[in-house]
């Protein structure tokens, strides 16, 4: 609690250093923003961040140019404890070329400690989205099987899907501090832990998969890095679909204007309901490099590839994805995300009784859009996603166009 005081302190007092400067930049925002901005700082000040959150949200849907506002917007996340949001605005905040140097350096110290921080952290969504494959128009469904006598043609029998269902996604991490080393680095504990639920009429569509971690984190001024051990399973129709235990280990740097890359890689033993006497090993690996904008929105690369190993061939495959993404804030209180995707999938052996291995690419777009200064129930903003993607096999019955849309709340902090 000291150091979220100490931080507060040095944020508001690097604040007034930058006030000089926006005033220069911008012209006099109108007394009902002055109004509104000086009831959120002692909204901050009297420990009551949610409700600065709401204020800063709306002021920022006016002009999502505020660096001043969006400066204070991370602060209140951060003492209201959400602090992915936060550590996402202290980042956009980075990339302003109009930033006094005592102000990023403050933001600085702000990241290394949401890195640190102690304590509890939770964040929940809710939604309505239709099953995988609900959108899905496929360009066959005769498929040849050949067991040596032949190719025979059949036709796939394909359960026809419901037109929506609730999904539920929620997480947590709890953290705290094991020792400081004379050096400037700092070691920390975590637990974390997440869950998503899919549920519609019938159960063929039905989803529910958990995880939880375990893992050791060094953090430096701005690197971080990690050793973990994993475990999750995922059910499927009210199955067991599959289990894993793993050990996984990661590292990211940001620089000063808070461009952002993040390295990650782990290894899981996985078992299979449906193959119970077939062992396999996943690997999975990938890079993340985020760039934030004129202090307002961001882009991000991720490339990832997953490796699987087991003792049937036919299980064994290759998958690459490569996804770009952007996330805008416009004027009305709405952010922005589009992304583009490409995704590879290259099988081992043939499945048997099919003559050939699948190899699959996908291309596709998503756009979700969030209303950042609307509160349902006080603390949750509404949302809607939509995409549109395309995938080509090697064997026809596996090919399709497939489009999605999801509505729902997610908590703003």
């Amino acid at each position: 609690m000291k150091r979220k005081n100490t931080l507060a302190a040095a944020a508001l007092a690097a604040a007034a250093l930058a006030s000089g400067a926006d005033a220069q930049q911008q012209q006099p925002a109108p007394v009902r923003m002055e109004v509104a901005f000086k009831v959120a700082l002692n909204s901050i000040a009297t420990g009551q961040p949610e409700q600065a959150v709401r204020i800063l949200r709306k002021m920022l849907a006016t002009d999502p140019d505020l660096i001043r506002v969006r400066l204070e917007l991370a602060r209140a996340l951060y003492e209201a404890g959400e602090y992915t949001q936060a550590q996402e605005q202290f980042r956009i905040v980075l990339s302003s070329g109009e930033l006094p140097a005592a102000v990023r350096a403050n933001v600085l110290r702000f990241l290394r400690a949401i890195d640190e921080e102690r304590g509890l952290r939770t964040s929940f969504s809710i939604g309505l989205e239709a099953p995988q494959g609900a959108g899905r128009s496929y360009e066959t469904d005769d498929i040849d099987i050949d067991f040596g006598a032949g190719p025979l043609k059949f036709k796939m029998d394909r359960e026809d899907p419901p037109l929506t269902g609730l999904a539920l996604s929620g997480a947590f991490r709890k953290q705290w501090p094991l020792k400081e080393f004379e050096s400037g680095v700092n070691l920390t504990g975590y637990v974390r832990g997440s869950a998503d639920l899919y549920e519609t009429s019938g159960t063929f569509f039905d989803k529910e998969a958990a995880e939880l971690g375990t893992g050791l984190q060094w953090t430096w001024p701005r690197t971080t890095s990690f050793v973990e051990a994993t475990a999750g399973t995922t059910y499927r129709d009210k199955e067991m679909s599959e289990e894993y235990i793993g050990i996984g280990t990661g590292v990211s740097w940001r620089t000063q204007a808070g461009l952002t890359t993040a390295l990650e890689v782990d290894f899981q033993d996985v078992s299979f309901d449906r193959y119970p006497d077939v062992g396999a090993q996943r690997t999975n690996a990938s890079v993340t490099v985020v760039k934030p904008l004129r202090g307002r929105d961001q882009v991000a690369v991720k490339l990832s590839y997953q490796r699987q190993n087991a003792d049937r061939a036919d299980i064994a495959y290759d998958y690459a994805e490569l996804r770009v993404g952007r996330r805008t804030e416009i004027g009305g209180g709405f952010l922005l995300e589009p992304s583009v995707f490409a995704e590879g999938f290259w099988q081992e052996e043939a499945t048997a009784g099919l003559a050939e291995t699948r190899t699959e690419h996908e291309f596709g777009v998503d756009l979700r859009v969030d209303k950042t200064d609307t509160f349902i129930f006080g603390r949750f903003t509404p949302y809607v996603e939509v995409g549109f993607s395309k995938r080509t096999s090697s064997i026809d019955a596996y090919s399709y166009r497939d489009t999605h849309i999801s509505a729902g709340l997610t908590s703003a902090f």
